[in-house]
């Protein structure tokens, strides 16, 4: 049986195996320029990794907005390895991770449209107007707990 294994990073090596993934998903295949994808505040964040079988498969960052908000950030799934559960599992260990025994705090994101209706389905709720990042439109969610 493969497993999945989740990971809080705590080494710049598997920081650097973090950029990979978000390189090869937003900056290759999404054409989203580096400049916007690596924008310094990574340094803010704290990263998570999705590895099955010791190889990596996905990844994500929580950025702190306030004291009580905190933004997933740069959720980035291989091609290979999508409509596998991979991003319900990474979004939900991060749900858990911030909301466990912190009923106050609140999670947010901006989701690509393309993709709103798999953080729906994780329930998190749109609010606001669609809007375009590096010419991608998005939308604003936060959690519903």
């Amino acid at each position: 049986m493969k497993t999945y294994r989740f990971l809080k990073i705590t080494s710049p090596e598997d920081l650097n195996i973090s950029y990979k993934i978000r390189k090869k998903v937003f900056c290759e295949e999404q054409k989203i320029s580096e400049k916007i994808e690596f924008d310094n505040l990574d340094h803010l964040c704290e990263h998570f990794l999705i590895s099955k079988d010791k190889i990596f498969i996905a990844t994500a960052r929580v950025r702190p907005k306030t004291e009580n908000t905190f933004k997933i950030e740069r959720v980035a799934v291989l091609p290979e390895f999508r409509r596998l559960k991979v991003g319900s599992l990474l979004i939900n260990k991060i749900i858990e991770t911030y909301l466990i025994n912190k009923k106050d705090n609140l999670l947010i994101l901006h989701s690509q449209v393309a993709v709103e209706d798999f953080y729906k389905s994780l329930n998190f709720i749109s609010y606001g107007n669609t809007f375009y990042e590096d010419g991608i439109p998005h939308i604003a969610m936060k959690y519903k707990n």
